[in-house]
């Protein structure tokens, strides 16, 4: 009886926090094209800016989405949370809500102070009322001032998020020019005859082929690996990935069983002399990668990547960049 008692009460004082709470405004703009921005990751500032965005036309779920990512890259970006924050309340998300104003306390121990109401109602949120109780009591007698606080932050994070990265100034004066004395000549090129272009041709090694040919692409986790079977040069090992985000093709479940070929199909492979199998011929655990998978039905239990080892590529900036921009190019194609 107890129990239910505070449960009444604290959702009471949510109710009435949730009235007289200032509702905080979200602003974002159009930034072209991908850069760095003031996060030095051209991955993060591109998370960040969706989940703006997200958060501007009110779809909360997705912004949730976004800044979760964002967060989730090893870039320090604290003031990323209060967003984070901000949509998992708008979306009644509570158990993230707290999660993520737990880790914003640690990296900011002052705003605690701040966040009272918005701790309160997460707490309440998840059950926990005997805790909510006091802090939201206490929440009612500085909303003022908190709500101050939060529109402030949630403002410098939006600024933060549109502005450009900073392109370095050149000194002209210590530019070298070479001059030419004499006409040069154009270097001669080799000759792709047609029959050297096939499906085992280095010519099919490529982003946009990467793109074009394959029905399911994704950033992934590296996992672990099966040892239920011998494994060689010719007979790969099955490689368990997790699905952190799809780019192109069909959901499928986030457990993703790859063959993980060790050659890239091109021409006919030759096994490097003295080559043996090893922990050190696969990625390290927790390590991301582009998966670009060519046909989206598993064959003998496992997917096969898009010309063997070609078909995983490491996800860091550069390469994400990569199949962005093949992914814009050929938006409204598919």
């Amino acid at each position: 009886m107890m129990r239910i008692f505070r449960a009444f009460r604290a959702a009471a004082l949510v109710s009435l926090l949730s009235y007289l709470a200032i509702s905080v405004p979200v602003r974002a703009m159009d930034t072209a094209g991908d850069d760095a921005g003031q996060f030095g990751s051209i991955t993060v500032t591109k998370l960040a800016r969706e989940g703006l965005k997200a958060a501007q036309r009110q779809d909360w779920p997705t912004a949730v989405q976004r800044y979760q990512k964002a967060v989730s890259q090893n870039v320090k970006a604290p003031e990323l949370y209060y967003g984070l924050v901000q949509a998992a309340a708008k979306a009644n998300n509570w158990h993230e809500a707290l999660s993520a104003m737990e880790t914003l306390f640690n990296e900011e121990p002052a705003a605690k102070a701040h966040m009272q109401a918005e701790y309160g109602r997460a707490l309440a949120g998840v059950s926990r009322y005997e805790e909510a109780i006091p802090i939201l009591n206490k929440a009612l007698t500085t909303l003022d001032a908190d709500n101050a606080f939060l529109n402030e932050k949630l403002t410098a994070m939006a600024i933060k998020i549109e502005k450009p990265g900073e392109k370095p100034d050149i000194d002209m004066s210590k530019v070298k020019y070479r001059e030419v004395t004499a006409v040069e000549k154009i270097p001669e090129r080799d000759l792709v005859h047609a029959d050297e272009v096939s499906e085992k041709s280095k010519y099919t090694l490529s982003y946009e082929n990467l793109f074009h040919y394959s029905e399911f692409i994704a950033i992934c986790t590296y996992k672990k690996f099966e040892k239920e079977r011998d494994t060689a040069f010719f007979r790969p090992p099955i490689a368990i990935f997790h699905i952190d985000e799809v780019l192109k093709g069909p959901p499928l479940n986030p457990t993703l069983p790859i063959r993980y070929e060790f050659h890239d199909k091109v021409g006919t492979p030759v096994m490097p002399k003295g080559w043996t199998f090893g922990p050190d011929k696969l990625p390290e655990p927790g390590s991301k990668w582009i998966i670009f998978i060519e046909n989206a039905v598993p064959k003998r239990g496992a997917f096969e990547t898009y010309h063997g080892s070609y078909g995983r590529q490491e996800a860091n900036d550069e390469n994400r960049n990569k199949i962005y921009k093949v992914i814009e190019d050929h938006r409204g194609q598919q």
